[in-house]
């Protein structure tokens, strides 16, 4: 079957994750009907399809054979560490939280969030996420996620945690961080060289980088050194595009809001030269 055959067929709804964003999306479309001012659809559209990327990943074929296939391990590891974080922060989750918190708890929480943006500074969130991608793939880790269920649930947990802290500086709300498009840009550029570099290798190595597939390629009747190449182009490739193209679009708002604020400073400029 096809990679995009899975994401139709071998459906298996795991109970905790599945229950997870069942009562994340009830918990945010809750808070959304409590908030005094209208919450813009746009950030409930993206962050639902955060969860529902979520779902996908874990619960459809992509997830059933993410220990028989390499290339679908890769497929769930885009989504869940390059596609679903940048959904979820654009949803802005935080900045909901302080619109229907009391004024007392609005003001520990909004503190909290601000020391979070404080430590969370581009290097370091590069680092983290350069450490988790390129530590989860060294053979003897990845290997004892295929055979341990609970390492495997921590990769996963960890795939969403350091996508999350990669997006952060630019787009986690609220920030006291400002990032500019120029920075934004390299910032980006620099994530996607582990990336791609790794999923170069992994398509040109003509080795078998993690025997443990090579058993279920046989069985679903398909070369494991076929599939890790494959694997390594889903890497290389499509998580380069996607993080490509979601990175565009934040440089693009970037400029744009700066664009904003340089003719509001100049209304203001001119504003005080007619009065004065």
């Amino acid at each position: 079957m096809s990679l995009v055959g899975l994401l139709v067929h071998d459906w298996q709804f795991a109970a905790v994750p599945s229950a997870l964003c069942a009562l994340t999306a009830a918990v945010y479309l809750g808070a959304v009907r409590r908030t005094p001012r209208p919450w813009p659809a746009a950030h409930t559209l993206a962050f639902l399809a955060g969860l529902a990327t979520i779902v996908v990943a874990l619960d459809s074929g992509i997830g059933a054979q993410d220990g028989q296939r390499l290339s679908a391990h890769m497929l769930q590891h885009v989504l869940l560490l390059d596609l679903a974080p940048p959904l979820l922060l654009e949803g802005m989750p935080g900045r909901l939280l302080l619109a229907v918190l009391g004024r007392p708890y609005r003001r520990r929480v909004g503190r909290a969030l601000m020391v979070v943006g404080h430590q969370l500074g581009p290097i370091r969130c590069l680092v983290i996420y350069t450490v988790v991608l390129l530590g989860t793939h060294v053979p003897v880790i990845f290997d004892a996620a295929l055979v341990h269920p609970l390492l495997h649930d921590a990769q996963h947990v960890a795939y969403l945690l350091a996508g999350t802290i990669l997006w952060w500086p630019l787009l986690g709300s609220p920030n006291p961080r400002r990032v500019g498009p120029v920075p934004r840009l390299l910032y980006l550029t620099a994530a996607m060289v582990p990336m791609t570099l790794f999923g170069a290798w992994l398509n040109r190595d003509p080795t078998l980088l993690y025997p443990l597939y090579a058993a279920p390629a046989r069985s679903l009747g398909i070369s494991a050194l076929a599939d890790q190449q494959q694997a390594g182009a889903i890497m290389w490739v499509l998580g380069t595009a996607v993080m490509g193209l979601l990175g565009l679009v934040t440089v693009v708002r970037s400029l744009l809001a700066a664009e904003r604020r340089q003719q509001a400073r100049e209304r203001h400029e001119l504003a005080g030269e007619v009065a004065g």
